[in-house]
């Protein structure tokens, strides 16, 4: 039909989306048909033409009603078209002002485009850096002010009620993971989290969390300190402090340096079990974690005999830990790779009543007030 120009028409009682309609002018007042839906009749001087759209290049026409406020878009250039060349001769001037910020707005958006473009291309070109940034950054932390942090970290843990300090698998935690940090600069906390998950992870500072699921899943102690070897080198090395500049920006970094750590211990405890690692960063505690197990006089061999058992068991049992730190194929092949180098010697059992510590971590065991 001559004169008619389709558009999409919006509501508070419509769809987000708009419904389609037709819509024509009449004289001094504009027509609009949805489908279905009554003819709506509006007069010119009601309309307000507003702009809109992500680029800020859409004609609106819009109107209050008693209902609440309508609009209608045209839903293409030829339907805008028709509106223009149609409207009544005192809608020139708003469509006018319409049409002059559509052409502001497209070279501001051009403008925008090749600004972003041109920041691309700068970060391609430094993101080769960026590692090193990141651990400088992280090696600019006070000791201090990461064990403030980890401290605070497990405080925030602690409110959940969940953590527990003290029993037999607290005390094959601390008597392993003494061994594997000896002469550390950082002081270790050791603790246990009532969680049935498989999983274990490293606050800054010296803290190491483990969940009893993972106590309960790993079938020797030796397979428990391959786990901690690795997690005790997140913290040596401070890849969980990198892995949190990573998560939590430079900004997080400044306020731990500045001294104030409550609101960055709250966001990482909250995190904590999912942070994770790059493939890199992974490797080194590996690799250094299995260095760490040679010099305690623990068999090394723990650390790949768990993560096999995981392999194994993953599509029965709730394994967290598989996703923070992925025992890829090609991972656990590098760690008996690892393994297999090392100097061949004689590794005394760790002297621990495996089966009672086991036992602390049972469900009933657990549930028992």
């Amino acid at each position: 039909m001559n004169g008619h120009f389709t558009v999409r028409l919006y509501g508070r009682d419509l769809p987000a989306a708009g419904v389609p309609a037709s819509a024509w002018f009449v004289g001094q007042h504009l027509r609009v048909v949805a489908e279905p839906g009554p003819e709506l009749d509006v007069a010119v001087d009601q309309l307000r033409i507003d702009t809109g759209g992500f680029d800020h290049d859409r004609l609106y026409l819009g109107w209050d009603t008693p209902a609440g406020r309508l609009s209608i878009s045209p839903v293409d250039a030829a339907a805008e078209a028709t509106l223009v060349g149609t409207a009544p001769t005192r809608l020139d001037a708003a469509l006018q002002r319409h049409a002059r910020g559509t052409r502001r707005s497209r070279r501001q958006w051009r403008l925008i485009t090749g600004v972003a473009a041109a920041a691309a291309l700068l970060l391609a070109s430094l993101w080769w850096t960026y590692g090193a940034l990141v651990s400088w950054a992280a090696n600019h932390v006070p000791p201090e002010a990461e064990a403030k942090l980890g401290a605070a970290t497990l405080a925030e843990l602690k409110k959940g009620g969940k953590l527990i300090e003290q029993g037999p698998a607290v005390d094959a935690l601390r008597e392993i993971g003494g061994r594997l940090t000896a002469g550390s600069r950082y002081t270790y906390h050791w603790a246990l989290l009532d969680e049935p998950s498989i999983n274990a992870f490293a606050a800054p500072g010296g803290q190491v969390v483990v969940h009893r699921g993972l106590i309960a899943a790993a079938r020797t102690p030796e397979e428990l300190a391959g786990v901690l070897a690795h997690e005790v080198q997140h913290i040596e090395q401070r890849h969980t402090l990198k892995s949190m500049i990573n998560g939590l920006g430079v900004a997080a970094l400044a306020t731990v340096v500045l001294g104030d750590v409550s609101a960055v211990a709250g966001m990482l405890a909250y995190q904590i079990g999912t942070l994770s690692y790059s493939r890199d960063l992974e490797a080194e505690a590996d690799r250094l974690g299995l260095d760490a197990l040679v010099r305690a006089r623990i068999a090394p061999d723990g650390m790949a005999h768990f993560f096999r058992t995981l392999e194994k068991q993953a599509p029965q049992m709730p394994i967290a830990l598989l996703s923070s730190h992925p025992a890829t194929e090609a991972r656990i092949e590098a760690i008996e790779a690892g393994i297999a180098a090392l100097p061949k010697q004689d590794y005394p059992p760790l002297a621990i009543d495996w089966a009672a510590v086991q036992a602390s971590v049972s469900p009933d065991h657990a549930a028992a007030p």
